[in-house]
């Protein structure tokens, strides 16, 4: 190949390099505002997924009862409240398992650990619960206040603890009454699996 050949592929080569980058450049000074719109909306809606989810958590999950930091629980409000009421109540605590305590004037319920016991209380007044085989101190019960307490807040409740709870409050609705949460709103599916997961604000 000789010096004037050489020079012409040289040339040719030349030029085609530059057409190359020319169009590149061209490509990407075009299509570089869509790509980053493109990139922009998607690390803010992935941004918006991330914010979103724990507030829709924390929509769901319900207030429980709290005797200063120690105690975690729910109310059922019966929706007809009378003796004949009180009669299938007990019937229904029977069925838990419940023991009544005389010191608490309130039931207990046997749970995955004695050391956060679960009580079933008067939720409608200061007035104890009356006992079982009390046939004098008849008043009608208007609510219940089931809830775990613990001597101190490094015995947090587990998850089994916390399902037991949620399957008293349940089994007491049968008599006909609604669970809620300490602002009285109703406690919803969600809601009850937010209990159980311990994400439940007190």
């Amino acid at each position: 190949m000789d010096a004037l050949t050489l020079t012409l592929v040289m040339a040719i080569v030349a030029i085609w390099l530059s057409l190359t980058c020319g169009l590149v450049v061209v490509y990407l000074l075009l299509s570089g505002p869509t790509l980053e719109g493109t990139l922009t909306r998607k690390r803010a809606d992935k941004k918006a997924s991330t914010n979103d989810t724990p507030t829709e958590g924390l929509q769901d999950a319900p207030v429980l009862v709290d005797d200063s930091g120690a105690a975690w629980g729910v109310q059922v409000l019966f929706n007809e409240p009378s003796l004949a009421n009180n009669a299938r109540l007990a019937t229904v605590l029977a069925a838990l398992g419940a023991v009544y305590e005389g010191s608490l004037k309130a039931y207990t319920v046997a749970g995955e650990s004695s050391r956060t016991p679960i009580i079933v209380e008067n939720g409608a007044s200061s007035l104890p619960l009356p006992a079982p085989d009390d046939s004098e101190n008849l008043y009608v019960i208007n609510a219940l206040g089931i809830k775990i307490t613990a001597q101190n807040e490094a015995l947090k409740p587990s998850k089994l603890q916390l399902a037991r709870l949620v399957k008293i409050a349940k089994a007491i609705t049968k008599v006909g009454g609604t669970v809620v949460d300490a602002q009285k709103v109703p406690i919803t599916k969600a809601g009850f699996n937010a209990v159980i997961a311990g994400k439940a604000r007190v």
